[in-house]
């Protein structure tokens, strides 16, 4: 329906099914989710990049943490709680907004509540969940991880660790920032929909995006999981706080300098977009 560019428009996509499209062909949607599939780490050494993930939101440092096994792994994600000692890379060790608060003593507790465990089995002990609902359930029990992290583990298992996980259709009405999109999509008069709802609004994406493979294996196409990660970043785009590229560029930033697996990621992610 768009003929769109391989590379980003300068003009800023005001339409969000054009923008959405960007998304998904540059990959943009989701990189951290390109890279670590792509990578093809083994099995267990992913489990441990994603429990670090979810942790800081860090792909360099989930990269890094990653490479070491049982205590040693344990040990590199207390330091980086305790943030006192300077990161291979110098300085502060990486926490990205999203975590902003997974920090302090609160932090370094929860750390260690989780090494009772052998690092592998928290992924391994959401595998077996039917519904996105089951695998948030089971997160929030850890310590610190609310339901915005428990929605990302979700996510995360059914994109990248390829676990049967089933999500409600409706998830894009559930929660606040694609919500807040939609209720600005409202406003939008060039955007020609049956019911001038959130609702209708909110499933005539899903209509239209259905015909788009979901990134990263394209082995299904988008669903709810990709529309509301679409309202969300296009709800960040309207307040000036996002293009498409953003993302690719930050997260291959954050993985340089953390090691050999970070290189191995680095090497399968999407291409950066270059802007007009």
């Amino acid at each position: 329906m768009f003929d769109l560019a391989t590379k980003s428009e300068a003009r800023p996509l005001t339409d969000i099914r054009e923008f959405g499209t960007q998304l998904i062909r540059t990959e943009d949607l989701d990189p951290v989710y390109s890279g670590l599939y792509r990578a093809k780490l083994p099995k267990p050494q992913l489990e441990r990049a994603l429990i670090a993930y979810w942790s800081f939101y860090s792909l360099g440092f989930a990269a890094y943490a990653s490479e070491a096994e049982g205590d040693e792994f344990w040990n590199r994600m207390e330091t980086a709680a305790v943030n006192e000692q300077p990161s291979p890379l110098g300085g502060r060790w990486p926490r990205a907004t999203e975590r902003r608060h997974f920090r302090g003593i609160k932090c370094v507790n929860a750390i260690r509540w989780l090494r009772k465990e052998e690092p592998e089995y928290w992924a391994q002990s959401l595998a077996e969940a039917k519904t996105e609902k089951e695998v948030m359930t089971r997160v929030n029990t850890w310590p610190m991880f609310g339901d915005w992290i428990a929605f990302k583990a979700a996510d995360m298992m059914e994109r990248v660790y390829g676990a049967k996980i089933g999500f409600d259709p409706n998830i894009g009405l559930m929660y606040d920032s694609p919500r807040k999109a939609l209720d600005l999509l409202v406003l939008d008069m060039e955007f020609i929909t049956d019911s001038r709802s959130p609702e209708g609004f909110y499933h005539n994406l899903l209509s239209f995006f259905s015909s788009h493979r979901a990134p990263p294996d394209k082995g299904r196409y988008c669903n709810a999981q990709e529309v509301e990660t679409i309202l969300c970043k296009w709800g960040s785009m309207k307040s000036g706080h996002y293009h498409v590229g953003k993302d690719l560029t930050e997260v291959r930033h954050a993985l340089k300098g953390w090691g050999e697996t970070a290189d191995q990621i680095i090497k399968v992610m999407p291409q950066e977009v270059k802007n007009d």
